[in-house]
């Protein structure tokens, strides 16, 4: 399988760049990430790009999965929950699976 660059973008152990494999569910995660990560309107050329801020807006798991059928991965959003890690800090923990049912998944 190809691999690509990692996201967040890091050097691994040995100075080269780090990668993840095509299709992996390391891959889905981090394209879940960025989804995430991404506000609508912050990309210019593709303004629809993201979901709204879940700390702000209050997150809607339909916004993520919207996201995820108009510009991937190929996965069904089951569920996001999220844990307050400290005063400042939060983890959203998104459950999803494979459209294609190729093999099962579950991410953090």
């Amino acid at each position: 399988m190809p691999r690509l660059i990692s996201f967040p973008f890091a050097i691994d152990a040995t100075g080269a760049v780090a990668t993840v494999e095509q299709n992996s569910d390391a891959e889905v995660e981090q394209q879940l990430a960025v989804a995430m990560l991404t506000r609508p309107g912050e990309r210019i050329v593709v303004p629809s790009f993201g979901v709204a801020d879940p700390a702000f807006d209050g997150f809607l798991v339909g916004a993520l999965q919207r996201h995820c059928l108009d510009f991937g991965p190929a996965v069904s959003v089951r569920s996001v929950s999220t844990e307050v890690l400290d005063d400042v800090r939060q983890r959203d923990i998104i459950q999803w699976s494979r459209n294609d049912d190729t093999v099962g998944a579950n991410g953090q």
